[in-house]
């Protein structure tokens, strides 16, 4: 939800690119008119501000602010992106079926008590038939010699 605190700082930090149009105008000190507006700022201003400078400087000039905003880049982007390097997001598993290692995406969340960590390559393609589909489903060993014969699994 948007307040009148965050559409001074958004005022303030458009200033610096001379697109906060009407953001200082005392009606915005008004939270019910900041609610009535919200399309406005969000679509127009915003939106304006986003179209003329780089995902990059958008992600950086609202971060300095406070604003949770992200950028959106490329995957291949992804990998050489020095925040989520310092972090130690990316994970390197042994894959022994391919004769090497394999780059994966970490936590998405870090929590000081969370044991979650990446432990083992994600399975192959059928790597689980007989244990789901066998154990949990309860599907005949033969009906899936059936299902495999005719290339359903």
């Amino acid at each position: 939800t948007l307040s009148p605190q965050h559409v001074r700082k958004l005022a303030e930090m458009l200033d610096e690119y001379g697109m906060a149009a009407d953001l200082h105008d005392p009606k915005y000190a008004d939270a019910q008119t900041v609610q009535d507006n919200a399309l406005h700022i969000i679509e127009e201003v915003v939106a304006a501000f986003i179209a003329s400078v780089s995902a990059e400087e958008a992600y950086h000039a609202a971060q300095a602010r406070g604003f949770t905003w992200g950028a959106v880049r490329p995957a291949e982007a992804l990998l050489d992106d020095p925040h989520l390097a310092d972090r130690g997001f990316w994970k390197t598993v042994a894959h022994p079926e391919l004769g090497r290692s394999v780059v994966y995406p970490g936590e998405a969340a870090i929590f000081s008590d969370s044991p979650w960590a990446i432990s083992r390559r994600a399975p192959l393609l059928g790597e689980h038939n007989v244990e789901i589909l066998c154990g949990e489903l309860g599907l005949a060993r033969e009906a899936l010699g059936v299902l495999a014969e005719n290339r359903v699994i």
